[in-house]
Formats: structure tokens, C-alpha cells, sequence
């Protein structure tokens, strides 16, 4: 399995369990994890990051209940063919979350409309480069 690496800042407020979540919901929103894509074991991501297994289940839990991943009959969890947030609602919060939280930091850095647009574009456009190089190679 080739799955990219996560690392851990134990000094964070910031629980492990949420970091491992965030970082794999990035990993799949930027294409570097594809649908269907399976994560490494929870004991195995535990021993690799020096968390208790237990940590890594809750992260998976959470990933599964936010609809990034699906978890098979044999306990394997895998990435979601699509992330599906759920009701239209709760994609709209999760959208205002994610905006209010980048407008934060974007005060805080004192950076423009323009920075915030050029960069937005610029990563969207390195996503969707990636997506289409995969579907590509998926139909070699």
C-alpha cells in the first residue's frame, strides 16, 4: 500500500484522532487518495504515528460517518467512491465553516481578495490535473 504520509504534532491542542482526520479528508479532497483507495490497518497507522489504536478508530469512525470512507465486511476501511456529505443543509454549514475558517486566517496573514482567488484557482486547477492524469491512467 502507497498511501502518503501523515505526521502528528503532539504538542497541538488539537487531538490526534482529529488530526488523522483532517489530513486524510485533505489527502482525498486534493486526489492524492482515490475512491476505493484502502487505508493503511488502524493498528498499523497507530504503531507508524505512536497513538494508541484506538485513536486511529475514532478517526476512522469519524471519516465513515462523514461519509470519506467505507468500511468492508473484513474491517478493511477504504476511501468512499464519493465523499458524501449528507442533506443540502449540512453541506451548506460545512461550506460556511470551511469559508468563515479560511476568512480567519486570510485576516491573519493580511492577505487580498485577489491572493485568495489566484491561490484558490491555482489549486483547483492542480487537483483537477491530478484527477484527470488518473482517470487517464485508468483507462491505459
Amino acid at each position: 500500500m502507497n498511501t502518503p504520509l501523515l505526521l502528528l504534532n503532539h504538542s497541538s491542542p488539537v487531538p490526534p484522532y482529529e488530526q488523522i482526520r483532517l489530513q486524510i479528508c485533505t489527502l482525498i479532497a486534493s486526489g492524492q487518495l482515490l475512491a476505493g483507495d484502502q487505508l493503511p490497518s488502524g493498528r498499523q497507522l497507530a504503531h507508524d504515528l505512536g497513538v494508541a489504536p484506538n485513536t486511529v478508530v475514532r478517526a476512522y469512525n469519524e471519516l465513515e460517518r462523514e461519509g470519506w470512507a467505507v468500511t468492508s465486511t473484513r474491517r478493511s476501511v477504504s476511501v468512499a467512491p464519493r465523499p458524501l456529505i449528507g442533506i443540502q443543509e449540512g453541506r451548506r454549514q460545512k461550506l460556511e465553516q470551511a469559508v468563515s475558517q479560511l476568512l480567519v486566517v486570510v485576516h491573519q496573514l493580511g492577505a487580498s481578495a485577489e491572493e485568495v482567488q489566484d491561490e484558490i484557482n491555482r489549486q483547483w486547477g492542480m487537483i483537477n490535473k491530478r484527477l484527470l492524469r488518473d482517470k487517464e491512467e485508468l483507462t491505459r
